[in-house]
């Protein structure tokens, strides 16, 4: 492959896999032997995550990795999970059109998704339960009736909706249009509904699409010049009436994954509406309370960490 000629097989390449193993090797969760206790005592109204996201790396690896993602982060990218692009992830819920239908049916435009995949080496990277956003655009049918179809953002982008490009994503390399049944070859997918009213969402919609095309942020942080974005960060800047947690990690203005979840077990601005467990023969729909002890098993209970 090109690829392999640009990446070649020398201390670049073994220090690309080195940091990105070590990297996803750290952020299991961990559970202590009074967790299931102090578990059921929590409470979801008052619920919070993600407080120290720096304890999962050691300094000078990240540094490492932060450094590489930006030098060589599409390099990088491309050794480690390219190969998929070409045919599939690997994921508890990946080929399974019965569940990919099941989330898609629950979908209004706007929804919020934020997806978990642990089955492969570069799902693990970011710390915590969830690893990836998107933002549910919506079908022809569905844009039209929401009197979103002829917004001139969208135009440019009719043909690709209409071929099923329903989700919108920032990725490697860029800020694009995805099909969900590439978006769900992953383990879990959680659901959450913004409260954003009509006007809001029409700006909302104006915002994202003004961006497609803009490149990757591989360090994940928030760019504020807006000329790159993180996957959080996409969602961050086209609804910012949502108020986001901020944090800054390793020296990164960023969006955790899974403070947006524990924002939805809240009820904080989002509405908590599926989460959805692939299984080795099928999948299943898991409670909201079930959403909170998986965060809490990354990152403590609150209070308690």
């Amino acid at each position: 492959m090109a690829f392999a000629r640009q990446i070649g097989h020398g201390p670049r390449r073994a220090a690309v896999l080195l940091a990105f193993g070590a990297l996803s090797a750290c952020s299991y969760a961990y559970v202590t032997p009074d967790f299931t206790t102090a578990a059921k005592n929590m409470d979801p109204a008052t619920f919070e995550c993600c407080a120290d996201p720096e304890k999962f790396y050691p300094p000078g690896l990240t540094e490492l990795a932060l450094t590489l993602g930006n030098a060589l982060g599409p390099t990088a990218s491309q050794l480690v999970y390219g190969d998929y692009e070409e045919s599939e992830y690997p994921g508890l819920l990946t080929g399974k059109t019965a569940a990919h239908a099941d989330i898609v049916r629950r979908l209004d435009p706007f929804d919020i998704l934020l997806i978990s995949n642990h089955s492969y080496q570069i799902g693990r990277l970011m710390p915590g339960r969830f690893s990836h956003s998107l933002v549910y655009i919506g079908t022809e049918g569905e844009l039209r009736a929401a009197g979103l179809w002829s917004h001139p953002a969208l135009v440019p982008y009719r043909d690709d909706i209409r071929a099923g490009k329903t989700l919108m994503e920032a990725a490697w390399p860029d800020v694009h249009l995805i099909e969900p049944h590439k978006a769900f070859e992953t383990d879990q997918v959680l659901l959450m509904r913004p409260r954003l009213s009509a006007s809001e969402k029409r700006a909302a919609f104006a915002r994202m699409f003004s961006v497609m095309g803009k490149p990757f942020n591989f360090t994940l942080g928030i760019d504020p010049t807006a000329e790159s974005f993180a996957c959080t960060g996409l969602v961050d800047y086209g609804m910012p009436e949502l108020g986001f947690t901020h944090r800054e990690v390793y020296g990164q203005t960023v969006v955790m994954p899974d403070d947006v979840a524990a924002q939805a077990v809240r009820d904080d601005k989002l509405d908590f509406i599926a989460y959805v467990a692939g299984t080795e023969d099928g999948y299943k729909l898991r409670s909201e309370y079930a959403l909170m002890v998986e965060l809490a098993a990354y990152w403590g209970v609150p209070g308690q960490e």
